[in-house]
């Protein structure tokens, strides 16, 4: 790279919108990458974690004057993302405005039109964002940047070839945790789901999914080929994070984190020959359920695995390409009763060809695994899914719709149900395993002091959880609404 044009000083403002959810507490891992790599390779990198009630952050942006800004755009975030696009494009006209994230890729043209950025960045970040920041420093052309879009002088779109992924994750230096303010990420209850714990936070290990569940986006950014980083990597930053933080939990929030025994059992190995005390969990398909690599897991520290079941009907699972069946939800459930690891199942009502039949097949279902922890949402189409094409082919949501719904605001697919109808069934479901999510905190005496602690301090948050209790009457949105009030004012 020729250094005499460079500019020196070379200011990057890396910002990830919000929206009010408790996930508040999961720190933007996909920017904190992005800005290690950046970091690296000389740049002076700011990243604004903004937050929908905290607009303070915003004059600091504007203050900094940089030279570009990255925003990072999930479906979920994306009205925030407008409000603080046009607040950049009218008081940062100066700066190369960069879009990126599984929105900008699934709907590149649309999410460049109405954010109006000069430059958006598809498929995995970091090295397409290298790339253009070294050559809009340096003043050379940058329309030759591979996995990137933008308008031409014909102002007509314009896509590049994409950008080859990462092969060798053990190339990217560490996600660049101490640009944030870390430890107000490091809050109790903390992020396993039924688990208490004082300072959790999470690491990805590997990128990319092999199977094709219809609702599932993740292969727009990471693809279907997994790819893995090396245990030494991987525990490396596990000490680092131990050290510097004082971290105590550990989600692993790889897509399906069982996938190869091998690894699992070699980073398992690992742990314990290094001595590392940490509590961990993780996301398994039920098809990788194994009785050896579980084992090894809770000899390492693993005290819950999350499944994703879905429903209990044979029918629904192969309409969602889900890859499982009830016998072997069953057997893997069965497997960690046996050896007494914890588990979490996530279940979605609202399939296309959900009925009500099928409904009560997922209810016996989760009755007879009853897990630990216990989740359902209603299924929504996300862009860049096959049920975002499935759900417009059929007239079952109009374009226009696409970003008016989130994961669990309100049903979005009403084929078989009605609206209330759907409402009325994850009322019914949730309340069944009400007891069975929170007696492990209502019957551990310490864990209950640290909660009843936690709600007396935050008499605010109580309130906003009974408003939301009186809406849905599920017991879960309680707890999850003073979470969300907790997190927000802590």
């Amino acid at each position: 790279m020729n250094n005499v044009s460079i500019k020196s000083n070379y200011k990057i403002v890396l910002i990830n919108p919000r929206i009010e959810s408790y996930s508040s507490t999961l720190p933007p891992l996909g920017l904190l990458y992005i800005a290690s790599v950046l970091e690296r390779d000389g740049f002076l990198v700011q990243l604004f974690d903004i937050y929908p009630y905290d607009d303070r952050d915003i004059p600091l942006l504007l203050n900094a004057n940089p030279d570009v800004i990255g925003m990072t755009i999930l479906t979920d975030y994306w009205e925030r993302a407008v409000f603080i696009s046009n607040i950049i494009n009218k008081h940062l006209p100066g700066s190369t405005f960069i879009i990126g994230g599984v929105h900008v890729t699934a709907l590149p043209e649309e999410s460049m039109t109405k954010i109006g950025a000069d430059i958006g960045v598809l498929g995995e970040g970091e090295l397409t964002m290298l790339d253009l920041c070294r050559k809009l420093q340096s003043g050379t052309d940058w329309h030759d940047t591979k996995g990137i879009i933008f308008r031409n002088n014909a102002k007509t779109f314009v896509k590049t070839d994409p950008m080859p992924y990462i092969d060798d994750l053990d190339s990217l230096p560490h996600p660049a945790r101490h640009l944030l303010d870390f430890n107000k990420y490091l809050v109790p209850p903390g992020i396993i789901r039924g688990q208490w714990s004082e300072r959790s936070t999470t690491i990805m290990t590997s990128r990319g999914c092999p199977f094709q569940c219809i609702w599932c986006g993740s292969n727009c950014t990471f693809g279907r080929k997994v790819r893995y980083r090396g245990v030494n990597n991987v525990i490396d930053e596990i000490k680092l994070l131990i050290s510097k933080y004082r971290i105590d939990t550990i989600w692993f929030v790889d897509d399906t984190f069982t996938l190869n025994k091998k690894r699992v059992i070699e980073f398992c190995n690992s742990v314990i020959k290094n001595n590392i005390q940490f509590k961990w969990g993780c996301q398994a398909h039920i098809k990788t359920a194994d009785e050896e690599m579980f084992r090894s897991m809770k000899k390492a520290g693993c005290v819950q695995l999350d499944f994703g079941v879905e429903s209990g009907s044979n029918r629904v699972l192969r309409s969602l390409n889900k890859n499982s069946d009830a016998d072997s939800i069953k057997k893997a459930f069965q497997i960690c009763k046996k050896i007494g690891m914890r588990t979490a199942a996530t279940f979605i009502f609202g399939s296309p060809s959900e009925k009500e039949e099928d409904v009560e097949a997922t209810l016996r279902l989760a009755k007879e695994i009853y897990p630990n922890f216990v989740s359902s949402f209603f299924i929504t189409p996300y862009p860049g899914t096959a049920l975002m094409d499935i759900a417009i082919k059929n007239d079952w949501i109009l374009p226009s719709e696409r970003q008016n719904y989130g994961l669990k605001k309100r049903p979005s697919l009403k084929i078989y149900f009605s609206e209330e109808e759907l409402y009325s069934i994850r009322k019914r479901f949730q309340k069944a395993f009400t007891y069975r999510n929170f007696s492990s905190v209502f019957f551990n005496p310490v864990y209950m002091a640290k909660a009843i602690n936690l709600v007396c301090r935050n008499p605010a948050g109580i309130l906003s959880g009974i408003k939301k209790f009186s809406k849905t009457k599920v017991f879960d949105d309680f707890i999850f609404e003073f979470l969300i009030h907790y997190t927000k004012n802590r």
